[in-house]
């Protein structure tokens, strides 16, 4: 947010204005400001509309002032539809008459190159030097289903009423978030806010998500993102709407280059990483969609407002195929199957025909569906089973009743409290109307649903984590290693030597292998002896990027002959490979017996500044990309909770009788690295141990280094 936080009261005056002024209005509605207009008459907007257009005196049958000076009323909030180069002018004035709430939907700024940037900075330190609270530009406005107030040039619903929710929605593309007021008005939901933020020259997304979070009215927020600048501020407003117990829905565009220029061009946000989207998503339980039909998806899950509290799934269904089908998906979205317990199942067996399946997915079979009272009973038997968490209700036709049959559903879903979805693609117009209506999700296709029942339980588990705080947190590290480091980088360029990248650390507390650097082979044969055989020996340099290639490190040197023949032919290597590189000296390291393989890795993220990685190492590292990531610095808990979200973690615990390291060695050195890459976030650009090694007594041994400085 480019001015002030602005505290609550503030930000529900601009959202519940009781007068609207726009300036640029049209008695045509086809242009922005004549829509504007249109729609705040055609949605009963209760306040009073104000025109402003120097040439007209009447525009859509309300009298039209020439400018905001002849305005006699108190103008709550300011709509404003002129050319780019007019809106400067246009906001002065309003500074200038104290009307300091402004939604500019005029486009022309920095989605339009230099001259445009330009434009906005100069918009932006206006709202800066007036305190104004300004939403865009370049965006379509802002819906408030609950008074209701409709600032806004593309509105468009399927009927003729505008349903209002518990949801809200925040977009930085404006028609697709009107598109999803669209698409949710088609099935009968509703939202309470829909808001779009442009170009963000002072409210923003998170700015938005943080008011959301403190409107009592709304129980889950939305938005499709693409950027942002300020990634602290995100995560700041993911808090509060943690804190409030409210989930985050994101639809998160840019995940490819082409698409990260888009988005520059588009609102001008920095799109950051993808990877790093989805670590802070995780880390603050945001809960992610990749097309909009998965985003309504999860809205209509959370409209009951019941979370699972553990994720076991009931799938009860009238089509064996189907519920085979709902049951082969859940695995996917971290669900498993309940088993009943033996009392349900022995009063399920009392109640249905002997040919149903009575287990788990429940086949009730096509003889239970002509007995409605038998439906409901048994449903109720599977809701009140300790053992099942989440109930999934699975049919493709069911008309013999009408809505007789969704209104049982409805029935038996008000009065649990487990969140009860229905998955039901040839329902009519009417069941769907019915359950729509009363709150009980819907589904036409298996996959919608349980990728909803999996976000259900994602969130529910996240809270859970939450509310038992971590009591350790990353590990403290004093102020005077922190300042060493720096001091020790401060002369330093490019990519620092192994041995270099290898001190630093040793200095944060993470073993490296014992060794040497020497100069001479005389010098490695003494090394090796105290060191112990088998021993490693390398060449040192900080243009050395790709030793393996280079010849430069052999490894399993087992005795000072094997020793001498690996020195010579590494100095032929290097006069052949890299004939202008002068080593520091070579590196005697003991040799730490090969095992499993970690990778531990930071990148400072442009948004969201250091963000570790963690995943297989060695070969596997490019043939199967199993990585985890979290922002950095991180406790040892979410490294154990990182390295249980690889393919691979089984390794590192010890598998068909592989030893597995010690995990708290493992968990404390991953820990501090991610200390050592926040704390050194403004000099370096990459670290990276590979691999990083359970030695013979346990320990976490950093077998090789890399730190790139900025």
């Amino acid at each position: 947010m480019a001015s002030k936080e602005k505290n609550m009261e503030a930000l529900r005056a601009f959202f519940w204005p009781q007068t609207i002024a726009i300036v640029g209005a049209s008695s045509d509605p086809r242009k922005p400001g004549g829509r504007v207009v249109q729609l705040l008459k055609e949605f009963s907007f209760p306040g009073e509309i104000i025109p402003i257009n120097p040439g007209r005196r009447e525009i859509q049958g309300l009298p039209c002032y020439p400018s905001l000076e002849e305005v006699k009323e108190r103008v709550d909030l300011v709509v404003v539809s002129v050319p780019a180069a007019q809106v400067p002018g246009v906001v002065k004035q309003c500074a200038a008459l104290g009307l300091k709430r402004l939604v500019i939907i005029s486009g022309g700024f920095g989605e339009l190159g230099r001259e445009g940037r330009l434009l906005q900075d100069r918009l932006r330190q206006l709202v800066l030097e007036h305190d104004l609270t300004v939403l865009g530009p370049n965006c379509v406005g802002f819906i408030n289903t609950l008074q209701p107030a409709t600032p806004s040039f593309v509105l468009y619903v399927e009927g003729e009423r505008l349903r209002s929710g518990s949801a809200a929605f925040i977009a930085q593309s404006g028609a697709l978030g009107m598109l999803a007021v669209f698409l949710a008005s088609r099935e009968k939901m509703g939202f309470a806010y829909v808001i779009s933020t442009g170009n963000e020259v002072d409210l923003d997304f998170a700015s938005m998500i943080s008011f959301l979070s403190r409107e009592p009215r709304v129980k889950a927020i939305g938005g499709y993102l693409e950027g942002v600048n300020d990634g602290d501020a995100l995560r700041r407003a993911f808090r509060e709407a943690a804190a409030a117990r409210k989930p985050v829905l994101i639809l998160k565009a840019g995940s490819s280059s082409e698409a990260a220029e888009a988005i520059r061009s588009h609102t001008g946000a920095m799109a950051g990483s993808s990877e790093a989207y989805r670590a802070v998503f995780k880390e603050e339980g945001v809960l992610s969609a990749s097309t909009l039909t998965e985003l309504l998806s999860m809205f209509k899950a959370f409209q009951p407002g019941r979370l699972p509290q553990g994720n076991r799934v009931a799938v009860y269904s009238l089509s064996g195929g189907m519920g085979i089908l709902t049951t082969e998906l859940c695995p996917e979205y971290g669900l498993e199957m309940a088993s009943f317990h033996p009392a349900t199942v022995e009063q399920l067996q009392r109640l249905m025909p002997s040919i149903a399946t009575v287990r788990n997915p429940l086949d009730a079979t096509a003889a239970v569906a002509l007995n409605l009272e038998d439906i409901r009973r048994s449903i109720e038997l599977v809701l009140e089973d300790p053992g099942v968490d989440i109930f999934i209700f699975v049919t493709p036709f069911w008309r013999v009743f009408g809505t007789a049959a969704s209104r049982m559903l409805v029935e038996v879903a008000r009065h649990t409290e487990k969140p009860f979805l229905v998955i039901w693609p040839a329902a009519t117009k009417e069941v769907k109307n019915e359950l729509y209506e009363n709150g009980v999700p819907l589904y036409d296709e298996i996959r919608e649903a349980v990728f909803a029942a999996g976000a259900l339980w994602e969130y529910a588990r996240f809270q859970k984590h939450r509310e038992v705080p971590d009591p350790v947190g990353p590990p403290p590290v004093p102020a005077s290693v922190s300042a060493s480091a720096r001091n020790r980088l401060r002369e330093c360029r490019g990519r620092l030597s192994e041995v270099a990248a290898k001190e630093l650390l040793r200095l944060y507390g993470i073993d490296t292998p014992r060794g040497a650097v020497v100069q001479e082979l005389r010098e490695a044969v003494e090394a090796a002896r105290q060191i112990g055989y088998p021993i490693v020996l390398k060449a040192v340099s900080p243009l050395l990027a790709h030793k393996t290639e280079a010849g430069a490190v052999f490894l399993e040197i087992k005795g000072d002959e094997e020793l001498r023949r690996a020195w010579e032919q590494m100095e032929h290597n290097l006069r052949e490979k890299v004939p202008d590189l002068v080593p520091e000296g070579f590196l005697v390291e003991e040799m730490v017996p090969g095992g499993s393989e970690l990778v531990v890795g930071i990148k400072i993220d442009p948004v969201f500044g250091p963000l570790l990685m963690l995943g297989a190492g060695g070969i596997l590292v490019e043939l199967i990309k199993d990585i985890s990531l979290r922002p950095a610095p991180v406790s040892p808990a979410q490294v154990l909770e990182m390295l249980g979200e690889l393919k691979t973690g089984a390794l590192w615990r010890g598998y068909r009788g592989r030893s597995g390291l010690d995990l708290d060695s493992l968990a404390e050195a991953v820990a501090r690295f991610s200390v050592m890459g926040s704390d050194l976030r403004e000099e370096v650009r990459e670290l990276e141990i590979n691999p990083l090694l359970p030695s013979p007594d346990g320990r976490a041994v950093a077998a090789d280094a890399l730190i790139l400085l900025k």
